[in-house]
């Protein structure tokens, strides 16, 4: 019998509303907060930097974080050195506790071999979590949408409220870039994907966009909360484009550097950048940096190699310290490029773009122009938006903002002054916590009441 249901002295005296038992247990509370997901450190591309900022924001403020994940793999889809061989393990990072067990990592990727993985990581992912003991709430990240289905079982057998992240609509992406395509498993999809969201009791989403497509998916919007991506502008900021990456490299300090930094997989699609940088080859002072890794690197370096492009060279992912190194790598840029295949129409902004805003250095993005990236550099002002797949365009903004260096510092300046209003860490994390302590005193209200009820 429900409350309401309920009259008399003793229910006067449990009555106390919601928000005050809220505002009461929020002053007070610490939670254990259990993060289910397929990417966390020492990944440092997708969203496992994403994932491991948060945690451990959240445990230098005192909460306890647990955290159920594979062994790392990505961008190069091969477990890191340091963990092969190994089914599970238990280790601690910056105050956050983490269980890694064993997933599926496909050396060759299918649609099959794909879901296989995603499958996997949530599987192996809910059994590990079975072991850790009581959480006040369960946060899973999707994609993977497995990552949710393990995190709703986890939710089941604990009694802990269950927050989405959502940082892709999976199914959607999966159907719209022809990679999900028997109609068995595009329904299968849509059903794992409806009794996900219908098991969790908050739904967080990074981007505006996912909004509507919920709502017309029967969620209710007061069960969406819309928290955008966000980077560390304290530590990202406007450097001297002479320090002391451009001395380390052997840069000199007239040569107008186009950095791309990240992943460098089929998405990213870096042979238009190069063909761009074989245009440019008759300017000297030009030249293409591309940092980082990711299951294209090699091609697109013996492809370099065999259009003996001597205005472009690759260097290896910036080792996580000292910190000062990617502020460093980027402060030597004179551009920035984001580049990505003709058919992806990303619902999500990629973290790297404001990443890039915060350094303060104008942006060149080869993009659909339906893209949420190009439409999230055209708000901000802070950069030129070129089609896809289109070298000769890319090649001409690229010149464009070499020749007109007053553009290219009004472009900075206005994608860091966007990023300094909207996109702050602190502020966003800060949201976040918010979430969490409001989701978990909202059940534990709930428990109080049942209980004064039911004495």
């Amino acid at each position: 019998m429900s409350i309401e249901d309920k009259r008399g002295p003793d229910i006067e005296q449990v009555a106390v509303s919601m928000e005050d038992i809220s505002v009461r247990v929020r002053s007070e509370r610490s939670l254990h907060i259990l993060l289910v997901t397929s990417a966390y450190a020492p990944e440092r591309a997708g969203t496992a930097p994403l994932n491991t900022e948060l945690c451990e924001y959240l445990a230098a403020r005192g909460h306890r974080i647990s955290v159920v994940t594979s062994f790392p793999h990505y961008p190069q889809w091969r477990v890191f050195p340091a963990y092969r061989g190994k089914l599970w393990q238990r280790e601690t990072l910056n105050g956050v506790t983490i269980f890694r067990s064993y997933a599926y990592i496909p050396s060759r990727r299918t649609t099959v071999r794909r879901i296989l993985h995603d499958t996997s990581v949530g599987l192996f992912g809910g059994l590990r979590g079975m072991a850790i003991g009581h959480v006040d709430l369960i946060l899973a990240v999707s994609p993977p949408l497995q990552a949710g289905l393990a995190g709703c079982i986890l939710a089941w057998l604990k009694g802990a409220p269950l927050l989405l992240d959502l940082h892709d609509v999976v199914p959607d992406l999966a159907i719209a870039v022809e990679m999900l395509r028997n109609p068995l498993a595009i329904k299968m999809a849509r059903l794992l994907e409806k009794f996900i969201y219908s098991r969790s009791d908050r739904i967080l989403v990074i981007s505006e966009e996912f909004v509507p497509n919920l709502i017309g998916k029967g969620i209710v919007k007061s069960k969406i909360s819309f928290l955008p991506l966000w980077v560390d502008s304290d530590l990202i900021s406007p450097g001297n484009r002479k320090g002391p990456f451009r001395k380390t490299h052997n840069i000199g300090e007239v040569q107008t550097v186009v950095l791309y930094t990240g992943n460098m997989g089929a998405k990213q699609n870096l042979e238009n950048v190069l063909e761009a940088a074989g245009r440019l080859q008759t300017y000297r002072d030009v030249l293409f940096l591309f940092v980082g890794d990711g299951s294209e690197k090699k091609r697109l370096q013996e492809y370099a190699h065999d259009k003996a492009l001597s205005n472009v060279r690759f260097l290896p992912l910036l080792p996580p310290q000292p910190r000062e190194l990617l502020p460093e790598l980027l402060a030597a840029a004179d551009v920035l490029v984001l580049n990505q295949s003709a058919h992806i129409v990303d619902t999500v902004i990629p973290s790297k773009l404001f990443t890039y805003m915060a350094a303060g250095r104008p942006i060149v993005a080869a993009a659909n122009q339906s893209s949420q990236a190009a439409a999230c550099i055209r708000k901000a002002g802070s950069g030129i938006v070129v089609d896809p797949e289109n070298p000769a365009a890319l090649a001409e903004a690229i010149l464009q903002l070499r020749e007109d260096r007053e553009l290219a510092e009004r472009l900075g300046r206005q994608g860091r002054l966007f990023v300094e209003e909207h996109s702050a860490r602190n502020r966003i994390f800060n949201k976040y916590e918010d979430a969490f302590l409001t989701c978990a005193n909202n059940r534990l209200t709930r428990v109080l009441l049942d209980q004064g009820a039911a004495d």
